[in-house]
């Protein structure tokens, strides 16, 4: 009531006072002038009482009340020249009306607006010093809340790799320049802390801003995207993580074309309660699948999924079962009539494997051969093999294996009804047992943070642009293929470490230490995702299919029987041999040994 009672009194003194500065500047004099006088200061309070001048927190002034000041004079303005040009009143000239306006508008927003200036003019003196990397529409929305909330802040200005922008101003505060003058500008303005603010910035410039930023001894943290901010409606600025560095957003991404290849479809999902099966349920859930078999080993995965989806529209089964008891499975199939089988069963982290290889075997080569033959026998249209980049030039039994599936599923393909295709891609970011929880873990206990190799390097990418890829292929595939997905950049572990410990707000080797604890069995330093160059470009981008490899069927059938027969009686050396038959390429450790030292090794964990 206060504050209305002041703006009401201010504004009648600044309508007097541009009333009086228009009349006095075109010597308008006599009796009327008070007439016309008190008709302009009750139309101007009548349309600002209605418009709602009196009832704005002025804190929070912005472009919606200066386009309602806009509004309010105008219309004022415009009945009162409406009353005046009326035969019955003098004329009265039209450079008084103007100037009436232009003041009334300047000084009615002046009084408004500087509540706002010097309330973010106190708070601006926080102690450090704040840079914005983006001055387009989400910098100057980071901008602005933090201008009106700094807390320890003080915005100095922006950076911004746009040439155009640069020496312009936002907030009234300046671009500075690119990110190649980080360090001058930097040291010029005193700056501790940067935020970035562009809406689907790709992880490899992420990455390159914050290494930025840690050469030149600065914090980093990152705005959501713009999208997110209008769902939100505020920015939460948040610390840089991993999935920040690593994100990337398909470009060709064809939604249409993975809806028609999932709409009304009933999709049956193995290993459903891991990473990549459970992302595979949402998106098929997302996708418009008639209904979801989803089964697992695990009973507690399979919980996790009963909770996460226990509002969804569409039916939902959940089997808890292991896929090597083929009986159970084709009742299953019998049941639901399943239409598209997606196989992500699979024993993946390559050192428990090499320690478990009769039970590796089992379960990858067995698994995907029986699952196989029934989706073949019950009709299902198309079977897709989750696969993985350690099948390529194998060094592992983990990556044997699942090339041992991909040929099976390959030949077999060329014999049935049934489209059978596998798609190959590298690590997927939060997937369980992957290294990133396991640095933060090591961060967080103060370290040391334990890397296998300094120049080790892997494959990653977030498990939803994997599994979107992953049925983009399915969708194009006609049977026999084996899709590669492009994968970026590979990325060495030792700087994802390096930046995981800077990003937790520690230095690298000084407050966090960095062992290293050499290659692990089966291990490679890199990995590939080709056998050889012979790779078919698809109509995306981001997909590539490899060569076809065609292998005498009955052949293929009585090797792959000896490898189960000699992971049955677990006959290690054989095994071994027996996988070199079938994979030419395979090249372990354990091959290299005296003839002898190969038998029984290895006793499986249980």
């Amino acid at each position: 009531m206060k504050t209305r009672l002041f703006l009401l009194v201010t504004d009648t003194l600044l309508l007097s006072m541009s009333f009086f500065i228009a009349s006095r500047w075109f010597s308008l004099e006599g009796g009327q002038v008070w007439i016309i006088y008190f008709l302009f200061l009750g139309i101007k309070i009548f349309f600002f009482g209605r418009m709602g001048l009196y009832h704005a927190i002025l804190r929070f002034a912005g472009l919606p009340l200066a386009i309602t000041i806009l509004k309010a004079s105008t219309l004022a303005t415009l009945l009162c020249a409406l009353i005046i040009y009326f035969p019955s009143l003098k004329t009265m000239p039209i450079g008084f009306m103007v100037t009436d306006y232009l003041v009334t508008t300047f000084l009615v927003g002046l009084i408004r607006f500087s509540p706002r200036y010097f309330s973010e003019s106190l708070k601006s003196g926080g102690t450090k010093r704040i840079i914005i990397y983006g001055a387009g529409e989400l910098g100057e929305e980071v901008a602005r809340k933090l201008l009106k909330n700094p807390g320890e802040y003080r915005l100095v200005g922006f950076i911004d790799d746009e040439m155009s922008k640069i020496g312009k101003r936002v907030h009234n505060l300046p671009i500075f320049g690119p990110i190649s003058d980080l360090q001058i500008i930097v040291r010029r303005q005193r700056i501790s802390e940067l935020i970035i603010a562009i809406s689907s910035l790709e992880g490899e410039k992420v990455r390159h801003i914050t290494r930025e930023c840690r050469r030149n001894n600065i914090f980093c943290r990152i705005a959501p995207t713009f999208s997110d901010v209008l769902r939100k409606k505020d920015v939460d600025i948040k610390k840089i993580d991993i999935s920040d560095l690593l994100k990337r957003e398909p470009k060709d991404l064809d939604e249409q074309k993975l809806q028609q290849f999932i709409r009304d479809k009933i999709i049956l999902i193995t290993g459903a309660g891991g990473s990549i099966g459970s992302e595979l349920s949402r998106q098929c859930v997302r996708y418009g699948a008639k209904k979801l078999i989803l089964i697992d080993h695990s009973e507690f995965n399979l919980y996790s999924l009963q909770e996460e989806f226990s509002n969804v529209s569409l039916p939902v089964r959940f089997y808890l079962m292991n896929i090597l008891k083929s009986g159970d499975l084709e009742q299953v199939m019998q049941r639901e009539n399943p239409s598209i089988f997606f196989h992500a069963a699979a024993y993946k982290h390559v050192p428990i494997v090499e320690e478990n290889s009769f039970e590796g075997i089992q379960n990858n080569v067995r698994g995907t051969m029986e699952t196989a033959l029934l989706a073949e026998k019950h009709g299902i249209d198309k079977y897709v093999l989750i696969s993985t980049d350690k099948a390529v030039r194998p060094t592992s039994i983990m990556g044997a294996s699942k090339r041992v599936a991909e040929l099976y599923i390959q030949n077999l393909n060329s014999r049935s009804k049934t489209e059978f295709i596998a798609v190959r891609f590298g690590n997927v970011l939060g997937s369980s047992g992957s290294v990133i929880p396991k640095f933060i873990d090591q961060i967080n206990k103060g370290g040391p943070v334990t890397v296998t190799h300094p120049e080790v390097t892997r494959y990653f990418m977030l498990i939803s642009e994997a599994v979107q890829l992953v049925l983009q292929a399915a969708s194009i595939g006609f049977g026999g293929e084996i899709f590669i997905l492009n994968m970026g950049k590979p990325v060495r572990i030792l700087e994802m470490a390096e930046d995981l410990i800077f990003l937790s707000g520690r230095e690298p080797y000084k407050d966090i230490p960095i062992e290293f604890t050499g290659l692990r069995p089966g291990e490679k330093l890199y990995e590939e995702l080709l056998i050889d160059e012979a790779e078919k470009k698809t109509q995306y981008e981001n997909i590539t299919v490899a060569r076809t490899i065609s292998v005498q069927w009955n052949r293929l059938n009585s090797e792959i029987s000896r490898l189960l027969y000699h992971a049955d009686t677990k006959d290690y050396g054989e095994m071994l041999k027996t996988i070199k038959l079938l994979v030419p390429e395979f090249q372990h450790t354990k091959l290299q040994m005296p003839e002898n030292d190969l038998v029984h090794n290895v006793i499986p964990l249980r």
